[in-house]
């Protein structure tokens, strides 16, 4: 089978445009991720053993809030991919068929 050159050019259009949809959204993710994260472990020791209430200290709730964040930022990547990177994907994938079939 021969490509079209148009239809190949659509698809590759629309892959980069998926690639592109992807970063605008994985960059900052990845960048709030690391800063908690790294956040959480560049406290001094003898700061993360403050008492807060009871026998809860400062590095408890510190890695509590990490693990809120890493479901925060699961749940919302999993609803963008949804919304976002799906549909995109669909229409690329389309696109590649039809450039197969010409």
């Amino acid at each position: 089978m021969v490509r079209s050159g148009t239809s190949l050019e659509a698809a590759h259009a629309s892959v980069r445009q998926l690639i592109a949809e992807k970063l605008k959204y994985l960059v900052p993710m990845t960048i709030i991720f690391m800063v908690g994260y790294i956040g959480l472990t560049g406290f001094a020791g003898g700061l993360i053993g403050t008492k807060l209430i009871g026998s809860v200290n400062l590095g408890f709730l510190l890695i509590a809030l990490n693990y809120a964040l890493s479901w925060v930022l699961a749940i919302v990547y999993g609803r963008v991919a949804s919304d976002v990177f799906d549909p995109l994907a669909a229409t690329a994938a389309a696109e590649i068929r039809a450039g197969e079939l010409t």
